[in-house]
């Protein structure tokens, strides 16, 4: 999903905002605070990735306000999947589940395959991969055809 993210902030022209919200987060009580730009980040460890979840939504809603005219539709629903599946992954980390919270995470997983078409073409496929080892990797595999 991370991956569909950065793609779909690229295709908008939105990284150079994206990266200026992430690294301006300020310090909080058992929050890692980012030491280099989101793009700079080479190797996520699991505990960078639980702050991950954490505060993706926010930098993400930063980066994205004030759009043109065309996608703001598009900019609503990537917001919508990426409020799914981080709601998903939090309840997942609970200690234990009642009937209730296991209902809670079917529900945001079925909104979250509901529209997670936004990022439909920034999806890795099987077709993708053969033409990157068709190609000797040359190919960009977010590209779709």
């Amino acid at each position: 999903m991370i991956d569909w993210i950065k793609a779909f902030i690229k295709k908008h022209g939105r990284l150079e905002p994206f990266d200026n919200v992430w690294k301006a987060l300020p310090p909080y009580p058992g929050f890692l605070v980012p030491k280099k730009a989101y793009r700079q980040v080479a190797q996520w460890q699991e505990k960078e990735m639980g702050n991950l979840r954490r505060y993706i939504l926010g930098v993400l809603a930063v980066a994205l306000r004030q759009p043109q005219s065309s996608p703001v539709i598009a900019f609503k629903h990537a917001l919508g999947c990426g409020r799914e599946l981080v709601d998903f992954s939090m309840m997942a980390h609970y200690r234990s589940h009642t009937s209730d919270t296991i209902a809670y995470m079917e529900h945001h997983l079925d909104q979250f395959q509901r529209i997670k078409g936004i990022f439909l073409e920034f999806r890795v496929t099987k077709r993708t991969l053969a033409k990157v080892d068709e190609g000797g990797g040359r190919y960009d595999i977010r590209e779709r055809r």
